[in-house]
Parts: C-alpha cells; sequence; structure tokens
C-alpha cells in the first residue's frame, strides 16, 4: 500500500478560497485525472462536495457526520476505517487540508503541481514549503506550461508489506530471508489486545523475530513485555504459520518473509503501553477489529483469535 498526496499548490502554499480553486490553468487537472484513475481516493466531505463523482476511481469521503451519505461513495469516520476501506491498495489522498493533515503519518509520497502564482485563499497545504523539511525529500520535478509537478518521497519510508501469490520465492522479489518469530494474542474476556506500529500505522498483535536460544513462547513473552510493558502468561498455542504470499519491506530495505508461532496469553501485570516500536496500544471487540486496517500477516491470526475455540490451535 502506497499512499500519495496528491494536490495543486500557488507558490505561497494555498490550495484553496472559498471551497475552489483560486486559478485556472488549462491542462493541470488532466494530470491529476491520470494519476488517479483506477485507483482508491480518500477526501473530506467538502473536497467531495466541490467536485461530486468522478469516473473510474472509488471515493471514500471522511466525514464527522454520522448520518451523511450520498450515492457512489463508501463513507468512513476515522483513518482507521478509511484505511481498511482502502485495504491493500494504493491509493491517493485529495484534501482538504484537515485530511491531508490526518494523513501525514502515513503518506509515502506527495504529487504536488507547483503554480506559480501566489493568489490569496483560505486554506494551505499542510507542511508548506518542503526546501528544507526533515521528513520530505523532493525526487523528481517535471515542467509544464503553466505549473510543474514536484514529487517528494518521505526521507524514511515506512514499512510496506508486497502481497502476491509465492511472491517470497520469486526472482522478482530480490533477496528475501526468512524472519522467525512469535506473536501474543492477549485476551481479556471478549476483548483482543493490538498496538498501532511506529514504522507504518497499521495495526498489529505484539510479537516479532526470535533471539538465539529463546523458545518460541519466551519470544513472545519478551515481545510482548518489550512493546507494551505487560507481563503476559502463554495460555496455549493458537496458530502456527507462514506467509509465503507476504514480504514485509522495512524501511532499511531488508526484505523478509515470516514463519512464526501465535500464543494465546493474558495479562499478569502491567497496563497496556506504548514504546519505541508502538505508538499506541488499545482493547478491541471482534466487532471493532473488523473495521480495523491490521498488517496482512496479522488477519488470520485476528480472526482465528475470536473464532476458533480456546485450545484449538490453526495451522496455516
Amino acid at each position: 500500500m502506497t499512499i500519495s498526496f496528491i494536490a495543486a499548490v500557488a507558490r505561497n502554499g494555498v490550495v484553496g478560497r472559498d471551497g475552489t480553486m483560486p486559478w485556472r490553468v488549462p491542462g493541470e487537472q488532466k494530470g491529476f485525472k491520470a494519476a488517479t484513475m483506477g485507483h482508491p481516493m480518500v477526501m473530506g466531505r467538502r473536497t467531495f462536495e466541490s467536485h461530486g463523482l468522478l469516473p473510474g476511481r472509488r471515493h471514500i469521503v471522511l466525514t464527522r457526520d454520522p448520518g451523511w451519505s450520498a450515492d457512489g461513495v463508501e463513507v468512513a469516520h476515522s483513518v482507521d476505517e478509511a484505511l481498511f476501506l482502502a485495504g491493500d491498495a494504493d491509493f491517493f489522498v485529495t484534501g482538504g487540508a484537515q485530511v491531508w493533515e490526518l494523513f501525514a503519518p502515513y503518506a509515502d509520497r506527495m504529487l504536488l503541481s507547483e503554480i506559480p502564482l501566489e493568489p490569496e485563499g483560505d486554506t494551505v497545504f499542510p507542511g508548506w514549503p518542503f526546501t528544507d523539511s526533515p521528513v520530505w525529500r523532493e525526487v523528481s520535478r517535471e515542467p509544464h506550461d503553466g505549473w510543474t509537478v514536484v514529487t517528494y518521497e518521505r526521507r524514511k519510508p515506512r514499512a510496506q508489506v508486497e502481497v502476491g501469490p509465492g511472491i517470497a520465492a520469486s526472482a522478482e522479489s530480490g533477496a528475501t530471508q526468512i524472519k522467525a518469530g512469535a506473536t501474543c494474542a492477549i485476551g481479556d474476556g471478549d476483548r483482543l489486545l493490538l498496538t498501532r506500529r511506529e514504522d507504518n500505522g497499521l495495526w498489529c498483535l505484539p510479537g516479532g523475530g526470535a533471539e538465539i536460544g529463546e523458545t518460541w513462547s519466551q519470544t513472545a513473552v519478551r515481545e510482548a513485555r518489550e512493546e507494551t510493558g505487560l507481563t503476559v502468561m502463554v495460555d496455549s498455542v493458537l496458530a502456527a504459520y507462514s506467509r509465503p504470499d507476504l514480504v514485509i519491506v522495512y524501511p532499511d530495505g531488508r526484505r523478509r518473509t515470516i514463519f512464526g508461532v501465535c500464543f494465546r496469553a493474558h495479562v499478569v501485570d502491567g497496563t497496556a503501553g506504548v514504546s519505541d516500536e508502538v505508538t499506541e496500544s488499545a482493547w478491541f471487540t471482534a466487532e471493532q477489529a473488523a473495521r480495523l486496517p491490521i498488517i496482512p500477516a496479522h488477519r488470520p491470526l485476528v480472526r482465528a483469535f475470536f473464532e476458533s475455540e480456546p485450545g484449538t490451535t490453526v495451522f496455516d
């Protein structure tokens, strides 16, 4: 999943005035159409209402209004719900300013049509300009008659997941190595603890790679403690799994396919917190977890926690 911002931005950072763009540059909108065609688009309600349905693209509208709806639109009421609806597809965030701000921690690149004007406006692109940005770096510049398309990429990429049949063994996947690890499905009655990863912003089960000299269960208990601060006790094996259809690409370029064991566990001591690897931890019911953007490798494990009987082991 690559998340891209796309916008037309004036020299002074202005992107809008009274709900419209305060300029008219012939041909510039064709680039927007070409880039977004066939991809989901996430936008705010006012942005959607400014242009309506655009052909050939899914429209995911983020709004705080629980009663709002429109034909042909998928409605989300949180960033997590929008990410869930987008699934594993590459998608574009098209505005407005508040929506770009909400998705700033998740964006991988920005396609900005820079307009050589300085109009008055009431909406400015968040973070503009990016000349000395510690987060973004310019990677390309494509001049046109009346505008320039500038592409920015994150200096430290988010961890990505590549999905495809047998991708871990395919020649196209590059030098992929096996990551052996363990995860914890920590339960509390009908709730499951999930953590939000620092390196890509998606939800997952606590867990990580095994260290030399550890058993599977020792790895799971240690990772739960390091990531959340909880002391947990393993109850049973929930699943033994491999994911040859998934390759994790880490920010430093390492490529790993996963072989692991997931344990059911319960809390012995502590309150779930955060760490260098985890920005958020929370308890979810099955209904709540079903609408979360969970990393692909852990989706079957989360389903197994809620759907299988305690003591049952899933082999996948």
